[in-house]
């Protein structure tokens, strides 16, 4: 079946000049045009609008996994099906991998609360710059966390800021979540909620309120994760019917 460019946009729900878009960045297969250069589509470029769509549907975290997603589009415009179908494979595992990632880093989360419950002042670090080494960050990374309202820390006698075990223990947990690609306000949200008693850290960590105006993909991480995982699944069997040939 062949469409106009209208036609083709209203099937996957997308304006005319975004597919013209996808054309200028070549994820989609080549397009004729007619003489009077109007291009035309075929169900070989519906089927790789969906791939496309799909493939993007989810806002992806990592710089890393939106290049791969990117070029596993990319390839499959260039008629590589196969070489698309093991790029999602490949795609598919990293977020699982990245899933226990973001799982293990609640968990050591969980016990650095824990023990920090039971733990003795017994660390101090007078100044930023004492507190960002023993962390392994550097005091900008420390200052924007204090910006960000992640942590308040207290001042000593001479005014310097005093991080003392119960301030390092939460930078660390601050430190482990970022690493794992959790964004500061999922972050805070989880530190607040903990600080008030209430819920869990999985729960806190991934559960936006309805006070935040605009949500991000890391603001619910785990969720997002797993959004992507269910898209990767599709998008396999979207290459998988281009190879078979099969239209829907």
């Amino acid at each position: 079946m062949l469409y106009k460019t209208a036609q083709i946009a209203a099937l996957v729900g997308v304006h005319p000049n975004t597919i013209r878009l996808y054309e200028k960045l070549k994820l989609l297969p080549s397009i004729p045009r007619t003489e009077g250069n109007y291009r035309i589509f075929n169900d070989r470029h519906l089927q790789q609008l969906r791939l496309l769509r799909t493939a993007f549907r989810v806002e992806i975290i990592s710089d890393r996994l939106r290049q791969e997603v990117y070029e596993i589009v990319k390839i499959a415009a260039a008629d590589d099906i196969d070489g698309a179908y093991q790029r999602t494979l490949n795609y598919l595992e990293h977020l699982r991998i990245e899933k226990v990632r973001a799982e293990e880093a609640i968990s050591i989360a969980h016990n650095i609360i824990e023990n920090s419950k039971k733990s003795v002042e017994t660390i101090v670090f007078n100044g930023r710059v004492e507190a960002a080494n023993a962390l392994g960050i550097t005091k900008d990374v420390l200052r924007d966390w204090e910006r960000n309202g992640l942590i308040e820390v207290p001042r000593n006698a001479n005014g310097y800021r005093r991080y003392g075990s119960k301030e390092m223990s939460r930078l660390k947990i601050i430190s482990i979540l970022r690493n794992a690609h959790y964004s500061m306000m999922s972050i805070l949200r989880m530190l607040n909620r903990l600080d008030r008693g209430e819920g869990n850290i999985r729960e806190a960590i991934d559960t936006p309120s309805e006070k935040e105006d605009i949500v991000f993909a890391t603001d619910r991480y785990i969720t997002a994760l797993d959004m992507a995982e269910a898209d990767a699944q599709e998008m396999l069997k979207i290459l998988d019917a281009i190879r078979k040939g099969n239209v829907e």
